[in-house]
């Protein structure tokens, strides 16, 4: 069940029937003010047209139409706590236009962006509803849809369909007629990596993740390296008091040394397993965006002709 579509201006009385969990995110986009009410954010109004567009669209089966309305839509309103819910609704939506364009393009892509959307709808989904029984169900919902997702994916590798990148036109924004239209600036010749990587930053949801991710990776590094030394200057203050303890007063000669090094480990150890932790999770999180959407790889394999009695090296990339 997606969480914003059965909500257009022909469907409310159908809509009453979600639980209140789902109808108030729901009903932020999908109502239009009352009247008297104050004029509302031109961005939140935006987000609204932006995601009865995609609605229309999905409803016509133009699924990566409505992908890009949507992420436009997400990447407008504002990220706050007024939005929380309305974002995170948008999530499953965008989740569920993803597997439903894999049924009609077969890019596993597609499938994999799915499933990490829905983890993080559901990690989300727990920090504003909590535990109360009408979130657990919906919970519920979508770790089948995760399940359901898995399979697909599975389905997808065994008959070798190879994921491409994904264009939805989400970084497509209307032009006034009125405007000076740009001039075209020097044509860049980009590597498929590099290509790669301005996709992942461009994109609304994967990027702020791959971003995170990186600054997880590179903050728990600088904390173990500092945390490394720290703890080194420890263990050999421990030993160097060691040495003093032998000397005629062995109770003070090595008291100093001793204490010195407790606190230096102390500090180092306390710095060393956070950044640890931080390394763990910004590789998770860079490795949830590489499922979703594969970097470009190439390689360089041998090849032999025993026939031919020739040999050589074959390039292969992968896209």
């Amino acid at each position: 069940m997606r969480r914003i579509s059965t909500l257009t201006a022909n469907s409310l009385c159908a809509a009453l029937v979600l639980s209140s969990l789902e109808l108030t995110p729901i009903l932020a986009l999908a109502q239009e003010p009352a009247a008297g009410e104050a004029a509302e954010d031109p961005k939140l109004a935006e987000a609204k047209t932006l995601y009865q567009e995609g609605e229309i669209k999905f409803q016509t089966a133009e699924y990566d139409a409505a992908l890009g309305l949507w992420k436009r839509a997400y990447a407008i309103l504002p990220n706050g706590d007024d939005t929380r819910a309305i974002r995170n609704a948008l999530i499953y939506n965008i989740a569920e236009a993803h597997s439903q364009a894999y049924e009609v393009s077969r890019n596993p892509t597609h499938l994999r962006t799915a499933k990490v959307l829905l983890e993080r709808y559901r990690t989300e989904h727990r920090d504003l509803y909590g535990d109360d029984p009408a979130a657990v169900k919906e919970r519920a919902e979508a770790d089948d849809r995760i399940a359901e997702l898995d399979k697909k994916i599975a389905e997808s590798v065994a008959l070798g369909e190879q994921g491409s990148p994904i264009d939805d036109g989400s970084s497509a924004t209307a032009q006034d007629p009125n405007d000076p239209q740009p001039q075209p600036g020097p044509t860049r010749n980009l590597s498929p990596s590099q290509k790669w990587e301005e996709e992942v930053k461009a994109d609304p949801v994967l990027g702020p993740q791959w971003q995170k991710g990186g600054k997880q990776v590179g903050g728990g590094a600088v904390m173990i390296g500092i945390g490394s030394v720290l703890t080194l200057i420890g263990i050999g203050a421990f030993v160097g008091g060691g040495y003093l303890a032998t000397d005629s007063d062995p109770v003070f000669n090595g008291t100093g040394a001793f204490i010195t090094g407790g606190i230096f480990s102390a500090i180092g150890l306390g710095l060393v397993i956070p950044g640890a932790v931080f390394v763990a999770k910004g590789g998770q999180n860079r490795k949830a965006v590489l499922n979703a959407k594969p970097r470009p790889t190439a390689r360089l394999l041998p090849s032999f002709d025993p026939k031919r009695g020739q040999a050589g090296v074959s390039f292969s990339l992968r896209f």
